[in-house]
């Protein structure tokens, strides 16, 4: 998807017609830089595209309800036809679209009411008239997907909210988007219920083997549903919870009166962490010695009496045996002994030969025994190696929780003062954080017993799986229901199975591209992580002994970055594999970023890596920025890059606001005009 224009018409402060032209990457560059004031536009111009698209607007656009510019609005006479619109040209899979948006309607008030657009779409053929498309939803969702959106049009001070805890749906809804596998969730929801049905004629049909079962089953799947929304509620309350402690942490650090002791709690903290870190290892080292090694030391016991044996066998004279077990298998079945006699059962010939079968096995054991004899040897060293390891193992285990220990009394005792120590404010905060904590403790308690009840129903539901696909009926309608249901259960499985390998493919794409972007872009050498449980982390350190880094508004802006450019990247290699096999759908492409205030209030070290990766993330990126934020080091990184810009001229009937100009490109441009007949603003091209 590549944008070419946007045009507005009388909507929002956007007063008359109004044209944005697109930077449109190549060597003449892929920004497009639009300076504007606070309450300018920035935030209308970035909710035009989801407003075109999806007839939607952020929840950061108040009164949604009035489109047409107010200036437009008041001077209308009651019983006048007033129209606003919007009007987006982009280019698709090498298709030009026009998509035109509109709002017209007789002013019956002072005050404008929702009213319901009119939209059109139309392509351009290759004679170059523009063809009407009705299905125009079908195209919008194809070219982006409503729940892609987000990942593409988005204020900078707000995308940070891709590291919560909570937001994993967000990017599990969007790996699945990428998918095209929205038909294989339809699926999952509508097999249950066709399961259902199935499952209600057949317990119509009487009181057969097959009904009984059905009904268990159906009764251990409803538990199972219940559950699983149990456990996906509490999941999400855990989230929230942990991210109102982290808040409530860093408010705690920020507070004079407890900066001091939250310091000390974050030091505890992460030595309670590298202390449970310590006992995992150490548990899991002892449990694997335990089930590999740990024979090695009752075998070793063994060892001197097989030796024994051994060596008494040798003294007898049986070992080493003159002959092998297989050659005299062979004189007893041929019947004939080698020096000529015949061989019988019951006679004494054959029973003579037959004794030697039993010492010829001993050839075997001998040469079994020289083989193993050496490794013997190292197995009984061996077992003085296991013992020592356990007993180191069990000495770290003794130590880690003792410091385990240690770590949480201080952390008791720091939360003891915190609740004492300050203003009011300051103990309400450390009040706040314990009660969430408690929660959060009460949440994972019962979370686990969803896991063990969870396992339970899966081992039930399996049985009664099972036993149905042989509850076999002589009655042709109760046969052919029993085999529906079997089969329905079967497909479900099949395609959750499907859904969730694909999701899981693309997760750790999605992971490998987060950490390629942010190693580009990060000031500091952290490591990022898209978990399975679909949360986006950031880890100071690598492998057992890393711990979460320290989080920072720039951190958290630099990682929701490098997601959004990670899932830029995959979105065009899922483009380029469309001609390969595919699940379903076909979604990806080379999709714009367009970004409000994507520098906020970040340091100069921050905005200067956010500027230098901006351009490289996709093939075309719209900024909207005010001037503060875009001047100096911002400006300079941009600048190699900037294909177009654009000033919004803000018009204010404040009379004593202050005149303000922007020099851009070396020409000085309006930005800020007091004493305006009316409110509005303007879009001057620069250039």
């Amino acid at each position: 998807m590549k944008l070419l224009s946007l045009e507005l018409e009388n909507f929002r402060q956007f007063v008359g017609s109004q044209r944005i032209d697109f930077a449109l990457g190549g060597d003449e560059g892929n920004v497009t830089l639009i300076y504007g004031a606070n309450g300018a536009g920035k935030t209308t111009l970035l909710n035009v595209f989801t407003w075109l698209f999806y007839g939607t607007l952020g929840s950061d656009v108040e009164q949604q309800e009035r489109l047409i510019t107010d200036a437009i609005w008041e001077q209308a006479d009651i019983g006048d036809d007033v129209t606003c619109s919007a009007t987006l040209i982009f280019e698709h899979d090498g298709t030009q679209y026009r998509l035109r948006r509109s709002i017209s309607t007789r002013k019956g008030g002072p005050r404008q009411q929702t009213r319901q657009p009119d939209v059109m779409l139309t392509a351009s053929a290759d004679d170059g008239v523009w063809k009407n498309i009705e299905s125009y939803t079908d195209i919008l969702d194809q070219v982006l997907p409503e729940r892609l959106a987000q990942f593409f049009f988005f204020n900078g001070e707000r995308i940070e909210h891709l590291v919560q805890r909570e937001a994993f749906e967000d990017i599990q809804a969007a790996i699945k988007t990428l998918l095209g596998l929205e038909q294989y969730e339809r699926a999952l929801q509508h097999l249950p219920l066709v399961e259902k049905a199935f499952s209600t004629e057949l317990r119509k049909l009487g009181n057969s083997p097959a009904g009984k079962l059905v009904a268990e089953l159906e009764a251990e799947k409803e538990k199972r549903e219940r559950l699983l929304a149990e456990q996906k509620r509490l999941r999400g309350e855990v989230a929230h919870l942990k991210d109102e402690v982290e808040t409530l942490d860093q408010l705690l650090r920020q507070h004079e009166a407890t900066a001091q002791l939250q310091a000390r709690r974050d030091e505890q903290r992460r030595a309670l962490d590298e202390a449970d870190q310590r006992l995992r290892d150490a548990r899991k080292a002892r449990t694997d010695i335990l089930t590999r090694r740990s024979y090695r030391v009752w075998l070793a016991d063994l060892l001197p009496e097989v030796e024994n044996l051994h060596t008494n066998l040798h003294e007898r004279g049986e070992l080493p045996a003159p002959l092998k077990r297989q050659f005299v298998d062979e004189r007893l079945q041929s019947g004939i002994c080698i020096c000529g006699t015949p061989l019988r059962r019951g006679e004494e010939p054959y029973a003579h030969v037959e004794q030697w079968r039993q010492k010829a096995g001993l050839a075997e054991v001998e040469g079994i025994w020289q083989e193993m004899r050496g490794q013997a040897k190292n197995l009984a060293e061996d077992a003085g190696d296991v013992v020592a390891s356990l007993q180191r193992f069990s000495s770290e285990i003794a130590a880690a929780s003792e410091a385990h220990r240690q770590a949480e009394d201080s952390l008791n005792e720091i939360a003891a003062q915190l609740q004492k120590v300050g203003p009011e404010d300051a103990q309400n905060l450390e009040l706040r954080r314990n009660d969430a904590r408690a929660k959060i403790q009460d949440h994972e308690f019962r979370l686990r017993d969803i896991d063990k009840e969870l396992e339970a129903v899966s081992v039930e539901i399996k049985r009664l799986e099972d036993a149905l696909k042989k509850a076999h009926s002589e009655n042709a309608k109760v046969e052919a229901l029993r085999r529906r249901v079997a089969i329905t259960g079967e497909a479900a499985r099949a395609i959750k199975l499907m859904l969730d390998t694909a999701s899981e493919s693309v997760r750790k794409r999605l992971d490998s591209r987060v950490r390629s972007v942010h190693s580009k872009i990060t000031i500091k050498p952290f490591m990022p992580e898209l978990n399975p449980a679909f949360e986006l982390r950031l880890w100071r350190g690598e492998g057992p002994d890393r711990l979460l880094a320290p989080k920072s508004t720039g951190e958290n802006q630099l990682l929701s970055l490098s997601f959004v450019g990670a899932l830029a990247q995959v979105c065009k290699e899922q483009a380029e594999r469309a001609g390969e096999a595919q699940l379903l759908g076909r979604i990806g492409g080379l999709y714009p970023i367009v970004m409000d205030a994507a520098f906020g209030n970040l340091d100069n070290n921050y905005r200067e890596a956010i500027a230098r990766a901006l351009p490289g993330m996709t093939s075309q990126v719209v900024v909207l920025t005010s001037k503060s934020q875009a001047e100096g080091i911002v400006a300079r990184e941009l600048a190699p890059h900037v294909g177009a810009e654009h000033v919004i001229c803000v018009h204010t009937t404040k009379p004593d606001a202050l005149r303000e100009s922007i020099t851009v490109a070396g020409q000085e441009w309006d930005y800020v005009i007091p004493a305006s007949d009316y409110d509005s603003a303007q879009l001057r091209k620069v250039g």
